[in-house]
């Protein structure tokens, strides 16, 4: 079986694009016009830019001053998103708005528009320090006399006042000044009224603020472009100067400001530190006078000879009480003839009495050698000598005293010094462990010091970090509106509004436009194709076929009468039945045209009113209705009730319907609907079977068993595309045998999109119908109807 496309048709939609080029033209000629118009009358924005770059190697006198007490202060980029952020800041704008006034704008009225002026506007308003306390506002103000105004409020009041006089309302008070600039327009004074918009500050900040942007020109550069849009060029550079201005000051009120803090950050540090290196001068000095010492290292080599000196000292007072000690022992067990040997003693009355001592012994000595030792004078001696022994034993005791007094001395001596070299070491730690935090106060004091210093030559050098680069300039050509773009956009819209229209209407459609569509929905062969006729309500107009008659019309008729008998010789059946998914698609028309056409090839043809329903054969073709199908199949008459002439052609007859009976549905199944047609079928060469539509009652289904060919009747822009998907499924579901399809009431412009094989000049319109739906079919005016296909 064919293989149905369902695509989209983008040739006919071309077609029907190009067939409506008239109203692309005059839509396109109506969106130029209005985009003149916009452009004339438009107020025209221009782009103010400038550069400006971050230098991010300036110095910073904070940064320089602490980046060596703390490497986190120490850094060496600028954060251009953050000179990004205070450039668009509410309070950097708002002192742009304050500055220029911003918030008050003037416009000259005239005739057609009013237009913004600036500079060249030749009277000022002026607020007092409280400024504007309402909410955005607009009066009109007119000079009627050297400097007198007519003020015009809100509320509708006018007032007369005098200019560079203060007034009073109840949003704050104010006065109108005139403008010495030579700049202005004095012109305005005689003849225009100015319409002034006063503005909160906030309102006016956060409309300035759409307005400006920042880029950042790369990531290779510290470039920041700034841009405002404007109106007025010269305002808007203007805003971008004041900007800058403001900008700059402020970086050195910063500047400035962290130099100041910086400078008592130092002061305080180094008052602190001042305080703290006396107290650390105090330490030291406690620890060399607790330990009595000035210089550690000299003082313990001092300690060492001091100790080696009273330790020799120790051992020589221990000799001399060794070399007593004897002579004592010497002298008190010596016998009166033994001389005391010599004995070095310090002591010089100790060393007399030895040598007094030696002295009596050598006389005794030699007295008792003379005259015996009971001599006298010995004894005498003896006892002189005895005295001498005590004399030196007493005097050997009072020098081993002395002695040993200046031994424990001396030992003493020497043990302090011992203590004292042990005590150094952490004499010495103390005083280094002081000596180093003291460097260290000592050091960072002398640090702040110079930083303060430089702190102070920085302030005297401070300059901005940023530079222009490029100054604030317009180029002198609006951003917007741009005339070729607007006229662009005009012609564009021009085409689309009738062009979306066109499209969507194609898209919207549901009904059968040309054959593409019926091929796309169904296998079923097309027989041929009628034009469109219009005025066929009456019998006139209802023929189109005649023996001299060779229209298109007629023609069509003659090609789907050939293509009726090539299909009819299949089977040898030329009943033809005829029904449609509707009324008003042209059934009846085409049944009498092509009974007519038959009757023109030496036919006998009788045309069948089966639509019991709602006939209109017999109507159009002014024939009595009496008897008829219904009287025939009720039994209330005969076969020769049933056939009438047609008046058109002798051998064409037409079976009438006959009273419109209550039951048409059950006429159709009884026997005698076959016996009457096999009767007509013996009786004439072609019968045709005109029956009320298929998509609204069983008759043409019943009906459908008799014919050779059942034909489907789809009207151009009326056929539903449902009702051809139905009648496709009839036929695949072996209901419909042998179908086949005429395409009725075609506009070949229409059908085709462009003028194929021209256009037979004839319309095809139906004025009734079935009963069915509304018997009238309303005309309705709409922008569908407008852009209706014409091809």
């Amino acid at each position: 079986m064919k293989q149905l496309n369902s695509s989209f048709d983008f040739k006919r939609l071309l077609g029907t694009l190009v067939s409506n080029w008239y109203w692309f033209l005059l839509s396109v000629s109506v969106t130029v016009t209005g985009g003149f118009l916009y452009l004339r009358y438009s107020t025209p924005v221009y782009d103010i830019q400038s550069s400006i770059l971050i230098d991010e190697n300036q110095d910073n006198v904070a940064k320089n001053v602490l980046s060596k007490l703390d490497p986190e202060n120490d850094k060496s980029q600028v954060n251009l998103f953050n000179e990004k952020v205070i450039l668009q800041s509410q309070d950097m704008l708002a002192k742009v708005v304050d500055s220029l006034d911003l918030n008050v704008r003037y416009w000259a009225m005239g005739r057609v528009k009013e237009t913004e002026i600036y500079e060249e506007c030749p009277i000022k308003i002026n607020f007092d320090t409280v400024g504007y306390q309402g909410s955005t506002m607009q009066m009109t103000v007119k000079q009627v006399a050297e400097g007198q105004f007519q003020l015009t409020m809100p509320d509708k009041t006018v007032d007369k006042v005098l200019s560079d006089t203060w007034i009073r309302r109840p949003f704050g008070r104010f006065m109108i000044t005139y403008v010495n600039n030579p700049k202005v327009n004095r012109g305005y004074l005689k003849t225009t009224e100015f319409r002034v918009q006063i503005e909160n500050k906030d309102v006016a900040v956060a409309r300035v603020s759409s307005l400006f942007t920042i880029h950042l020109n790369d990531g290779r550069t510290s470039l920041l472009d700034l841009t405002y849009n404007d109106n007025i060029p010269q305002r808007g550079v203007d805003f971008m100067d004041v900007l800058i201005y403001v900008y700059q000051k402020s970086e050195l009120e910063t500047i400035n400001l962290k130099a100041q803090k910086t400078r008592e950050f130092l002061k305080k540090k180094e008052a602190s530190m001042n305080e703290d290196l006396k107290a650390m001068d105090s330490v030291q000095v406690d620890i060399k006078q607790q330990n009595d010492i000035i210089d550690p290292t000299a003082q313990a080599t001092e300690y060492a000879s001091a100790k080696t000196a009273s330790e020799t000292a120790m051992n020589q007072l221990l000799a001399q009480k060794q070399a007593i000690n004897s002579l004592k022992a010497n002298v008190l067990t010596a016998k009166h003839n033994q001389v005391i040997a010599g004995v070095t003693v310090a002591d010089p009355n100790l060393t007399q009495l030895v040598a007094e001592f030696n002295q009596l012994i050598q006389k005794r000595e030699q007295g008792a050698s003379l005259s015996g030792p009971e001599n006298p004078m010995v004894k005498a001696l003896d006892t002189e000598i005895s005295a001498k022994r005590r004399r030196i034993a007493d005097a050997c005791d009072n020098i081993l005293a002395q002695l040993d007094l200046n031994f424990a001395n001396a030992a003493k001596t020497a043990s302090e010094y011992e203590n004292r070299i042990r005590n150094t070491p952490n004499v010495e730690r103390n005083l280094r462990e002081a000596n180093r935090g003291y460097d260290v106060v000592k050091n960072t004091f002398l640090i702040l010091y110079q930083k303060d210093v430089e702190n102070e030559i920085s302030v005297y050098a401070a300059t901005n970090k940023s530079k222009v680069v490029v100054e604030p300039h317009s180029t002198g050509k609006p951003i917007k509106p741009v005339p070729n773009t607007i006229y662009a956009i005009s012609f564009l819209l021009g085409l689309l509004i009738p062009g979306s229209i066109i499209v969507i209407r194609e898209l919207l459609n549901n009904k059968v436009i040309n054959d593409h569509d019926i091929e796309t929905l169904t296998s079923i062969p097309i027989v041929g194709t009628i034009s469109r006729v219009d005025g066929t309500n009456n019998r006139e107009n209802t023929i189109v076929v005649g023996p001299h008659i060779r229209t298109g019309v007629a023609e069509q008729f003659r090609l789907i009468r050939a293509n009726l008998e090539f299909m009819a010789a299949a089977n040898n059946n030329r009943t033809f039945m005829i029904t449609s998914s509707s009324s008003g698609e042209g059934k009846s028309f085409i049944s009498i045209n092509l009974g007519i056409t038959m009757t023109l090839a030496k036919k006998r043809v009788i045309i069948m009113e089966f639509d019991l329903r709602k006939p209109k054969i017999s109507q159009y073709l002014g024939l009595p209705n009496d008897g008829g199908i219904s009287g025939y199949l009720a039994g209330m008459s005969g076969l020769e009730s049933v056939l009438k002439a047609s008046g058109i052609h002798e051998n064409l007859y037409i079976a009438n319907c006959g009273p419109i009976p209550p039951n048409p549905g059950e006429l159709l199944v009884l026997p005698k609907t076959r016996q009457l047609i096999n009767e007509l079928q013996e009786m004439f060469d072609v019968v045709i079977i005109d029956t009320a539509p298929i998509g609204m009652v069983s008759d043409a289904l019943v009906l459908s068993q008799y014919a050779g060919i059942n034909l489907f009747v789809v009207r151009q822009s009326y056929t539903v595309k449902d009702q051809v998907r139905m009648f496709d499924v009839l036929h695949k579901d072996g209901k419909i045998q042998n179908p086949a399809i005429i395409f009725n009431g075609v506009e070949f412009l229409k059908k085709y999109g462009y003028g194929y094989g021209g256009s037979y000049g004839y319309s095809y319109g139906y004025g009734y119908g079935y009963g069915y739906d509304n018997d009238n079919q309303k005309k309705k005016v709409s922008i569908s109807s407008i852009f209706a296909n014409k091809h």
